[in-house]
């Protein structure tokens, strides 16, 4: 059974910020999803292999920090890379205790066909947005995740 699009979400501009966020977030994953789903490949595992594509052979448990999930949220998505062939589990001499990821060739190979489906809905999403438009929404972005965090930590 195809699936069908998602039905467009009304939006009012004047609502939350948070809000507005959320929604654009959602639907900057529901549009990757979807071409991440045509070859086979689980969102999931696109973020984990961000990671890896970058810094190769880390732990489970640093995989799992970068990305803010639970050690058994890393398991699962580890092992099913594992099963799928894109990545190799490996302890390191002396040290029994972590277990460290590796991509394989097929794994490294996915980049090239993952990064320029990202790319694809970025500049979905940005359609209309002039360079400065996106550098200062880029700015925005960034300085509202700095506030939140200093936020944060002033309550401690």
């Amino acid at each position: 059974m195809a699936r069908r699009a998602s039905k467009p979400i009304t939006v009012d501009p004047s609502d939350r910020m948070a809000h507005l966020v959320k929604l654009s977030g959602k639907a900057l994953v529901r549009a990757l999803q979807v071409r991440l789903a045509k070859i086979s490949v689980a969102h999931g595992h696109w973020t984990f292999l961000r990671i890896l594509w970058q810094q190769d052979g880390l732990s489970q448990a640093e995989l799992g920090a970068q990305l803010g999930v639970t050690r058994p949220t890393t398991f699962a998505a580890v092992k099913g890379m594992e099963e799928l062939g894109y990545v190799e589990l490996r302890q390191q001499k002396g040290n029994r205790k972590n277990v460290y990821v590796f991509l394989t060739p097929a794994g490294r190979a996915l980049e090239r066909k993952l990064v320029p489906l990202a790319v694809e809905v970025n500049k979905i999403a940005l359609k209309g947005f002039s360079e400065a438009d996106e550098k200062r929404f880029r700015t925005m972005l960034l300085k509202i995740s700095e506030n939140l965090a200093d936020d944060e930590v002033s309550l401690e």
